[in-house]
């Protein structure tokens, strides 16, 4: 099944909106990095492992955009969800890309900062 090309123009344009919105991300990420290092020293660990969350953020958005350019490409939605690098989130799509798991989801290939 191969989206026609009207779909195909569409999902690269909103892989790359997906993109444009993980760049504003970025930019939201270094100006909590910076609150966080004026934080009182108490309150700093846990104040950057919260601030990690936008992390997390951006390798999803930066997965889906992947699922979303692959498909405009041609590829099929087995295809496209086989190359998503973290696991939770590839657990969680392929039963709507077709594809039969029995695995649980984990905690995936996540990278914090």
């Amino acid at each position: 099944m191969h989206a026609p090309p009207e779909h195909a123009h569409l999902l690269v344009a909103v892989a790359d909106e997906l993109m444009r919105v993980r760049e504003g991300i970025d930019h939201v990420e270094a100006l909590v990095s910076r609150l966080v290092r004026r934080a009182p020293a108490e309150d700093r660990a846990e104040a950057l492992t919260e601030a990690q969350a936008l992390d997390a953020l951006t390798q999803r958005l930066e997965a889906l955009s992947g699922v979303l350019r692959m498909l405009g490409d041609g590829a099929t939605p087995a295809e496209s969800v086989s190359r998503i690098s973290l696991a939770d989130m590839a657990v969680r799509l392929r039963p709507a890309a077709g594809v039969k798991t029995t695995e649980a989801a984990d905690s995936g290939d996540l990278m914090l900062f």
